[in-house]
């Protein structure tokens, strides 16, 4: 069974002005690519990248995620070779898209940040695998913005980051039966991701957006 944290919840209603590309249409992207890498990993790099350097440019990490098709932005031959090619022009124009949302929803003083996930309507064990997916890349990301040590964090953010650790590793070892429960515990997982991303997104750049994310402190996962 999918066990949930157990912490409490805070529910905003706001109108969102701008929305994260379809997962669909990012996974289509991502396989002309011909990557390995997940759309929901994709995303949670940038929320990492963005949570550690607010001010990192989409051509960054981009480069870091496929250094081989974006070039460093120096390279202006490969730079304007790989924009004449209508596959990475797709490609970059949703990719840039992303990074630019996903910095305005983590700054959003009305905290209306969302984790790009399967739909709701999709498998919920596809669903949680993308969850780690999520975290996994996460990490990655703080760690491209030079946050590697998270000793400094307040223990609450530590906690997050531990438990994204461990639901990372976890991967397809939930044993999950698609039952209402397996369902609320999901509902439950992401709502603390979601928090917790904007807590420690706080804890990194106190100055860019609203404290208001500690709901998230003191989580237990089971």
């Amino acid at each position: 069974m999918l066990e949930s944290a157990h912490f409490p919840i805070t529910t905003i209603t706001l109108t969102m002005q701008r929305n994260l590309p379809n997962h669909l249409a990012l996974a289509s992207v991502l396989e002309k690519l011909d990557t390995e890498i997940m759309p929901s990993e994709v995303h949670a790099t940038a929320c990492g990248l963005l949570s550690a350097n607010g001010s990192a440019a989409a051509h960054t990490w981009l480069h870091n995620l496929w250094p081989d098709k974006w070039p460093q932005a120096s390279d202006e031959t490969s730079g304007e070779k790989m924009h004449t090619d209508l596959l990475f022009a797709e490609a970059d124009a949703l990719l840039t898209e992303l990074h630019e949302t996903t910095r305005n929803q983590l700054n959003d003083p009305g905290c209306e940040f969302e984790l790009l996930l399967p739909d709701d309507d999709d498998d919920i064990e596809d669903r949680v695998n993308a969850l780690g997916d999520w975290c996994q890349g996460f990490l990655v990301g703080l760690t491209l913005g030079g946050v590697s040590d998270f000793a400094p964090l307040p223990e609450d953010a530590q906690e997050i980051i531990q438990d994204m650790v461990q639901i990372a590793r976890a991967g397809a070892s939930y044993e999950i039966a698609g039952s209402d429960e397996d369902e609320h515990a999901y509902a439950e997982l992401v709502e603390y991701l979601r928090v917790g991303v904007l807590l420690i997104n706080e804890e990194l750049q106190p100055t860019r957006t609203a404290p208001v994310a500690h709901n998230a402190a003191n989580p237990t996962l089971h």
